[in-house]
């Protein structure tokens, strides 16, 4: 398999050179293949190849089948949208038929449109679902999936999600006469892409409030709380060790909830929240929460400024908490 720097490579010289020299193109494809060769084989000699590599997103076949009328094609959304759909989208199989949807409640229907802007395919409806109406993306046609699949292979992070998406490739192939092979890598997630923030507006949230605290002079205290919760220990745990800067064998920041058998990442430290909002700075989340976590950097401001050692200030961040906690759903 080639890896991603010399994709990337080749990628920028399609884009900006339209009328390259077909002989030289070929030299520098075939030169970049024996490399890509040769690292993959020393990977594999370590025994990395079916595990959680630090490599990055391959997007050079994709950026064939783009749609016509999108000129090129835009990483940090599909970092973005890899992640929000290891999170809340489906690859189903029913039938022996594939289908593909992300369902979201109509309050954030606006983040299903962005997808489908932003992909330049797909479509958008309303429908019922357990007495209540919801937002639903959803793709059709082989043309489509086989975008799809080029954007997911081996560009996913989470084993269950893989799990699904190995047996959803195999019924297209079946489906449709096709060959497409499956690409059995994981992708590490890291605070220089897009997934975490895609990943976070599908299973993140933000808390605040003001708490009773015997320590301070007011007898109350401003408590921020970033969290990440997900049935998939692994990937709680990869993003404990993003945050926390840390790769130790313990839970702290991580918890176990019997009750729906998931785990949760929490963060209410006010030195690691800076660099969680160094992250969200760069990387911007879609959804409503983009709401709650504005109003939470705010309560954070405020505590840098030291604002909740006065009782106007706690005032204020109580006011914002009880605000913000209204976007949570």
């Amino acid at each position: 398999m080639l890896e991603s720097p010399y994709i990337k490579f080749i990628y920028i010289l399609s884009l900006f050179l339209d009328k390259i020299n077909k002989k030289i193109l070929c030299f520098i494809i075939k030169f970049f293949i024996i490399k890509g060769v040769n690292q993959q084989e020393t990977l594999e000699n370590k025994g990395s190849s079916e595990t959680t590599r630090d490599i990055t997103y391959n997007f050079y076949e994709y950026s064939f089948l783009i749609p016509q009328h999108k000129k090129n094609i835009n990483p940090d959304f599909l970092e973005w949208f890899i992640g929000f759909t290891e999170g809340d989208g489906s690859f189903i199989v029913s039938k022996n038929k594939v289908y593909f949807d992300i369902t979201q409640s109509l309050s954030d229907i606006q983040v299903l449109y962005f997808i489908k802007k932003e992909l330049g395919f797909g479509k958008v409806l309303i429908r019922e679902q357990e007495d209540r109406k919801v937002g639903v993306f959803y793709v059709t046609s082989k043309e489509n999936f086989t975008r799809l699949i080029h954007i997911f292979n081996g560009n996913l992070s989470t084993h269950h999600k893989k799990k699904q998406y190995e047996y959803w490739l195999n019924t297209f192939n079946e489906q449709y006469n096709m060959k497409i092979s499956f690409k059995n890598q994981l992708i590490k997630p890291s605070l220089h892409t897009s997934w975490i923030s895609g990943f976070v507006d599908a299973e993140g949230c933000f808390y605040a409030r003001v708490k009773s605290c015997l320590t301070s002079k007011l007898r109350k205290a401003p408590h921020l709380t970033f969290q990440v919760s997900q049935k998939e220990f692994d990937i709680i745990k990869s993003l404990r060790d993003i945050f926390l800067n840390t790769d130790s064998l313990d839970l702290k920041n991580v918890r176990y909830d019997k009750s729906w058998e998931g785990w949760t990442f929490h963060c209410s430290s006010f030195t690691k929240i800076k660099i969680i909002r160094n992250y969200f700075s760069r990387y911007k989340l879609k959804t409503k929460k983009s709401l709650s976590y504005t109003k939470w950097c705010k309560i954070h401001d405020m505590v840098l400024n030291k604002e909740h050692l006065t009782l106007e200030g706690l005032n204020k961040m109580d006011l914002l908490a009880k605000d913000m906690n209204k976007f949570i759903s």
